[in-house]
């Protein structure tokens, strides 16, 4: 019966289409088949982390979505839709080229660059038939430096950094987005445009405004509530504009979200049906078959081929995906993995298929569910259904089960890795089973509660925590990369190197992204040519941080010239705008003759500029301003600059030794060896005393720098 409906549909939407794009002619009649809605508006929006099973199309009753719910009602609904991984990135780079991760090449969120070299996508695609394309995203991991943004004409992904928090959190308001959306459309009104609208909210943290957060027990449906008045607003807008009308819609999310169904909070880790089942609704011109249903199984690689076929523009061979218009298949496999517990928790990753009736899970230990009867998927039926499980065992095998390895790694980062010592032994190429994520799931408890301490300011709590867990599970990549941020706040840098270390060791993939905190680690020991190493690393998988990092090196070597250069070109990256604009003012006050002014107003512009954005206070933004202060001779103000310095970031050893030298030239020499005292108390290693012993020795005061390095000696380095 269902397998009949679902043709009805079919059968539905093509004379739908066929009374809309055809006059008679026998050209005009081939053509609906493929291109009945050529130079159609086609936007894509995508609902981050939106779980099927919490909207009211899919039955729910613990959220009113008043706009989706009428979206819905001129749309078609596929009511099994599945995703291929629970990730953001590589689920919307599978979205947008139409493959698999395994094809397509993104397998994480950090890591993996898209290659729109080597793979067609929507935008491309629609490009070469004269689309104009365009996308705002509204989260830090759709960055258009992970290669998103070589396939658009326009890419905005404006989302500000404020620091101390998980890049997979970092996001902008979906109204912000919407705005940037809406005022891109309004301008190409005169071509055909794709566009892609990505909304973060419902992601974690689950904050909604009000009047959702009342409303809502359950804050995460409060963010449904909110992404669905954000949702609207923008479809008002279409309306009005005249192109909702003509427009070719398709509503979804990437994945879903755990919701401790499983074990499992968030998403990443698991492939359960609440990671995996997610929205997807397609609206054509004039609502052709508006409130039809699909039951059969789709994915989400069938995007592209729908929107191809309805423009007529031509799918690349290589998508296996089908139109979502084509005769359903109700047997239909969908494919998904997640390789997030191997590379960031040392287990094992995870693939899955999913029928119509069943999910296989392959696992460490297998679990196959009747999804049909159980689909909540609360028993594994695998001894029970012995031929399903070896249908979906035999299936699965013909996919890629290739994971990264070193050699896959990028060859020039790869040089870059081994030059460093790296690439030995790795998660990807560990020998011997890993953990079934089903057996250590409750890990991250306690990597959450580690992190809750150091959010609360009890970082030596967090620091046993995170080496706790490590003990446990040697293998945890992101406890190291988390024990690392919390030992650099202790300006524990040694320790700190060897934490990164290890977990680039486990997965090189990373190394990129970690290779800026390596060398900022390495800069505060003075050790520049590791920094300098680790910089060059950091080139291709994060340029700003790369070139802010090579600056700092640049300005410790005293090479201004080089250090403003480098300045420079971190300011075409907005996460590190303000961070560059700091080092360009150090450059411009130390070039000979200085440019003073010039440096005061450019961290001036940047102490405004961070103020208006929220972002937390700038690190060395005030240190600057009173070394700057000082050589402009306005001592007050520069003491007041590194009195602040010191406040905000108590572990700035330089902002010491600066305020050091202003008394000791002052004749103030009490407030001097005070000032040392508290570097040595807010840091105490044998390079806090030796910096103390440079800087009285360096004022003519041997006597008191002996003391210092005498002090010092017996410290730990």
């Amino acid at each position: 019966m269902k397998k009949r409906h679902a043709a009805n549909v079919w059968l539905f939407i093509a004379l739908a289409i066929g009374t809309t794009a055809c006059r008679g002619s026998k050209e005009t009649a081939t053509a609906t088949k493929r291109g009945a809605f050529r130079d159609a508006p086609v936007i894509i929006v995508s609902i981050d982390t939106l779980r099927a099973d919490h909207l009211p199309a899919y039955g729910y009753r613990g959220v009113e979505t008043p706009n989706i719910d009428a979206f819905r009602r001129g749309a078609i609904l596929f009511e099994n839709a599945y995703s291929h991984v629970p990730l953001t990135l590589p689920s919307h780079v599978s979205i947008l080229s139409g493959l698999i991760p395994p094809e397509n090449g993104v397998r994480n969120n950090l890591g993996y660059t898209f290659d729109t070299a080597k793979h067609a996508s929507l935008p491309s695609i629609l490009k070469a038939i004269g689309y104009r394309t365009g996308a705002a995203v509204s989260a830090y991991v759709l960055r258009g430096s992970t290669g998103l943004a070589k396939a658009f004409d326009f890419y905005d992904d404006a989302i500000t950094v404020k620091g101390g928090e998980a890049f997979g959190n970092v996001q902008r308001p979906g109204a912000d987005t919407v705005q940037v959306a809406t005022q891109w459309i309004d301008q190409q009104k005169a071509s055909p445009i794709f566009f892609l609208l990505h909304l973060f909210e419902p992601h974690s943290p689950y904050e909604p405004p009000e009047p959702f957060k009342s409303r809502y027990a359950l804050a995460y449906d409060g963010e449904i509530a909110c992404a669905d008045a954000i949702f609207g607003s923008f479809m008002d807008h279409l309306k009005k504009s005249g192109i909702y009308d003509r427009a070719i819609i398709v509503v979804l999310s990437d994945h879903g979200e755990g919701l401790s169904q499983h074990g499992e909070e968030e998403h990443g880790v698991f492939l359960y049906r609440e990671d995996l089942h997610v929205p997807l609704m397609l609206k054509l011109p004039a609502s052709s078959g508006g409130g039809k249903s699909v039951s059969a199984p789709v994915q989400l690689i069938d995007v592209l081929p729908t929107i191809c076929d309805l423009v007529g523009a031509r799918t690349p061979a290589e998508v296996k995906g089908r139109s979502l218009l084509a005769e359903p298949e109700p047997q239909r496999k969908v494919y998904s993995e997640t390789l997030y517990p191997r590379i960031h928790l040392g287990w094992s990753e995870l693939r899955s298929l999913t029928d119509a009736r069943y999910q296989f899970i392959e696992a460490p230990r297998p679990e196959l569910y009747d999804i049909g009867a159980d689909p909540a998927e609360t028993k594994n039926v695998i001894s029970d259904q012995r031929r399903v499980y070896a249908r979906m065992r035999e299936s699965i095998a013909k996919f890629d089960h290739r994971v990264d390895t070193p050699a896959m790694v990028d060859p020039e980062d790869a040089a870059k890795l081994q030059a460093l010592g790296y690439l030995g032994g790795t998660s990807a190429t560990a020998s011997g089973p890993l953990p079934d994520a089903k057996d250590r799931i409750g890990d991250l408890q306690l990597v959450k509660s580690a992190a809750r301490a150091e959010a609360n300011g009890n970082i030596g709590a967090a620091i046993r925590a995170f080496r706790d867990v490590i003990s446990r599970n040697p293998r945890f990549t992101d406890a190291y990369t988390q024990l690392a941020e919390a030992l650099d706040t202790e300006a524990l840098y040694s320790d700190a190197i060897a934490a990164r270390k290890k977990a680039i060791e486990l997965s090189p993939s990373l190394a990129g992204d970690m290779a800026v905190a390596m060398a900022a680690d390495y800069i505060n020991l003075n050790d520049l040519p590791q920094a300098k190493a680790y910089a060059d690393l950091a080139v291709r998988a994060n340029p700003g941080g790369a070139h802010l990092q090579l600056g700092r090196i640049a300005l410790a070597q005293r090479d201004y010239r080089r250090a403003a250069i480098e300045g420079q070109a971190a300011l075409a990256d907005r996460d590190v705008k303000l961070e560059g604009m700091v080092l360009l003012a150090q450059s411009y006050s130390r070039l000979q003759p200085p440019r003073l002014e010039e440096a005061l107003g450019l961290l001036d512009q940047a102490r405004s500029e961070a103020r208006a954005r929220g972002i937390h206070p700038i690190a060395t933004l005030e240190f600057a301003r009173g070394d700057c202060l000082a050589r402009m001779n306005r001592i007050e103000e520069a003491e007041g600059a590194f009195h602040d310095e010191i406040r905000l970031f108590p572990h700035d050893e330089q902002a010491y030794a600066n305020l050091t030298v202003l008394y000791l030239l002052q004749g103030r020499k009490n407030d001097a060896q005070k000032t040392a005292e508290r570097l040595v108390s807010a840091n105490p290693y044998r390079r806090a005393y030796n910096l103390a012993a440079q800087t009285f020795q360096d004022l003519g005061r041997p006597e008191e720098a002996a003391a210092w390095r005498k002090r010092g000696a017996s410290v730990q380095e």
